[in-house]
């Protein structure tokens, strides 16, 4: 009798929520509950802001996007996107679904949203039999998010953790002398379509690359040309490649510090920043001035190589203003080293991979490496 009231009381509970998919009229309310649930790490907050139009990045890595709306009597408490996608699977290129964008202003919804998300989901992909997965990301200190992905909806299960660097630009650093580093041309597509298609086939959830991809990749990506490549160099042979990308037109992180601890070490950073030249930390809401490692991939995996680029990239941007350079890796990845130099700031985040379809794969073995898109991200 106790469970059947249980079971009555929950079914009440759900009653007045309801999952819609919209469209992309609904951006300006997507964006305005990106502001009001902003992402909680310990003393600070992030708005992930994606302004003037959330949907800009979704449609530069996917196929089709669905807006999706957590509605509670109506009234819009919760958003996410779910982007299709095509992806690597253990070395296998699959149809999925990356859950984004996800945003809940109304307290005690999130598990709601979730509920109902996984609902729609089983019941979409029945007519959707090529699609085998779906993905997210999950900070690792923004509590309540990692308290949902712990509920398993969809047979869900975390197969890994990225790590995403925050490089300041709050020093000199030097250029490496055993490599040279140059912007990359025309000419040079082949050899960087190889060294990204290569890398991508060895990590899971990394986007497809071909030289029509990277060709198509440079024709839609909003302020991205082929100078936008650095290639490091030896012996006159490219080994190294990565993307830098200045995403703040649509990508922009509003960070607020909390406690006095944390207003402290600002204050701290402002009054180095002023005696080495090196651009100040924004003002409190403002947008950071940040440029995106967007893509890469070097030789045999050596962080050394890695760190050349970064180099590189830091010195021509800190000449530019900017405050910081986005980094991101698997958690494992010895190419992690390659931020050792850079005064730098490191976040986590579980990734969280749920089976679609009966034949999907279930009982997963640790990915060696997983993919991190800092685009998305």
């Amino acid at each position: 009798m106790k469970e059947t009231n249980n079971i009555h009381q929950q079914a009440l509970k759900f009653s007045g929520y309801k999952v819609k998919g919209l469209d992309e009229s609904w951006n300006d309310r997507f964006l305005e509950m990106s502001r009001l649930a902003p992402v909680k790490a310990e003393k600070i907050s992030i708005h992930f802001d994606r302004s003037p139009d959330i949907f800009t990045i979704p449609k530069i890595t996917s196929t089709q996007n669905v807006p999706l709306g957590l509605f509670h009597d109506d009234r819009l408490v919760g958003c996410a996107i779910a982007s299709y996608q095509k992806r690597y699977i253990n070395g296998t290129v699959m149809d999925v679904i990356y859950l984004g964008n996800m945003h809940v202003t109304e307290k005690g919804a999130g598990r709601i949203f979730l509920k109902k998300l996984s609902e729609r989901v089983v019941q979409k992909i029945k007519d959707r039999p090529e699609v085998k997965y779906l993905y997210a990301y999950v900070m690792d200190r923004n509590r309540p998010a990692v308290k949902l992905a712990r509920l398993g909806e969809l047979d869900s299960q975390s197969v890994g953790t990225i790590s995403m660097c925050t490089l300041f630009t709050i020093k000199p650093i030097a250029l490496d002398s055993e490599y040279s580093v140059r912007k990359a041309k025309m000419a040079d597509v082949d050899q960087i379509v190889a060294l990204l298609s290569n890398e991508f086939r060895q990590q899971w959830l990394a986007p497809e690359m071909s030289k029509e991809q990277f060709l198509q990749n440079l024709k839609n990506r909003q302020d991205v040309g082929i100078e936008n490549y650095y290639l490091a160099i030896k012996n006159n042979e490219i080994i190294g490649t990565c993307l830098a990308w200045d995403m703040t037109s649509f990508k922009k992180n509003r960070i607020r510090f909390h406690g006095f601890r944390m207003c402290l070490l600002r204050f701290g950073y402002d009054l180095v920043a002023r005696l080495t030249g090196s651009p100040p930390m924004p003002k409190t809401g403002e947008a950071f001035k940040d440029v995106t490692i967007a893509e890469y991939a070097v030789r045999n995996r050596d962080p050394k190589i890695m760190e050349a680029l970064l180099r590189f990239v830091y010195r021509d941007y800190r000449k530019k203003g900017f405050q910081t350079i986005i980094f991101g890796c698997d958690f494992t990845d010895p190419i992690k080293q390659a931020t050792s130099p850079f005064i730098s700031k490191e976040v986590r985040s579980s990734v969280i991979l749920a089976p679609l379809q009966k034949n999907s794969m279930r009982n997963f073995s640790p990915p060696s490496l997983i993919y991190a898109d800092a685009i998305q991200i």
